[in-house]
């Protein structure tokens, strides 16, 4: 912390930022940044020990390739964000088709702790994402009855597995989607029930199950990764081109 505090005067000194005025200033990166740093270095030392894994961030800072690393996804962010917003208009679409027509294959298994929070208490996120879901008239979940029977005389440390339906709410549909849809290798499809050949529904869901990983896995993603990689290789290119004038031309010639 001491260290950096006179890092940082003899960079005010030699730069004359409070000559340049406090626009200059606040406009300077480079004086930011290592205010930033002093600032951390003082949570480390008078808040958490945890601030200070936040230094070795310096590391990227100083080396260039690091550094590409981080411009490849910002320098082109907004194609980045726009694909990603076209990503989410896709999962919140196959979220509303899935709670229209394919709610009861939405059994995903759980790991439940029994306790007392969880028996005689939900809490606000649950309440919000148990809209729609099956309660009894007490303001018990339907799916918890075979886990609350089975939990009689049970340890509370002993995680029971369980099957809860995650789409009877559209708002926890489309979590269910956001979150195991696009973790999944093969989307959505891998964690939902799989269907019997005879039900009428069938080609529905292979369609639907198709449509996903090719829509979203395939397609939508890989345009993410795709934008990320050849900006990596535009500043790989860029650095290359700079060292190779730095090394062959001359610089007061240009020869």
């Amino acid at each position: 912390l001491c260290n950096k505090v006179i890092f940082l005067m003899s960079f005010v000194g030699n730069q004359g930022t409070f000559t340049r005025g406090y626009k200059a200033m606040i406009m300077d990166v480079e004086f930011l940044y290592h205010l930033l740093y002093l600032i951390i270095c003082s949570l480390g030392v008078f808040v958490h020990v945890f601030f200070y894994s936040l230094l070795l961030f310096d590391l990227v800072y100083r080396e260039e390739t690091l550094l590409n690393v981080i411009k490849s996804v910002t320098r082109n962010g907004r194609s980045i964000v726009l694909t990603a917003v076209l990503a989410l208009i896709l999962v919140y679409l196959f979220s509303i088709v899935g709670y229209i027509f394919f709610k009861d294959d939405f059994m995903l298994a759980v790991d439940r702790i029994p306790n007392k929070t969880l028996e005689h208490g939900a809490s606000m996120i649950g309440e919000l994402f148990s809209g729609g879901v099956c309660q009894k008239e007490n303001g018990e979940n339907c799916s918890t009855e075979a886990v609350m029977d089975a939990s009689i005389g049970v340890q509370p440390s002993v995680v029971i597995e369980d099957k809860e339906r995650t789409c009877d709410s559209l708002l926890m549909c489309i979590v269910t989607v956001l979150s195991h849809g696009l973790r999944s290798g093969g989307g959505v499809g891998d964690v939902l029930r799989k269907p019997s050949k005879e039900e009428p529904l069938f080609a529905a869901r292979v369609i639907y199950d198709l449509l996903f990983f090719f829509m979203v896995i395939i397609i939508v993603l890989n345009l993410i990764f795709g934008v990320i990689i050849d900006t990596f290789a535009d500043l790989r290119s860029e650095k290359q081109k700079k060292e190779e004038i730095l090394k062959t031309t001359c610089f007061i010639c240009g020869r």
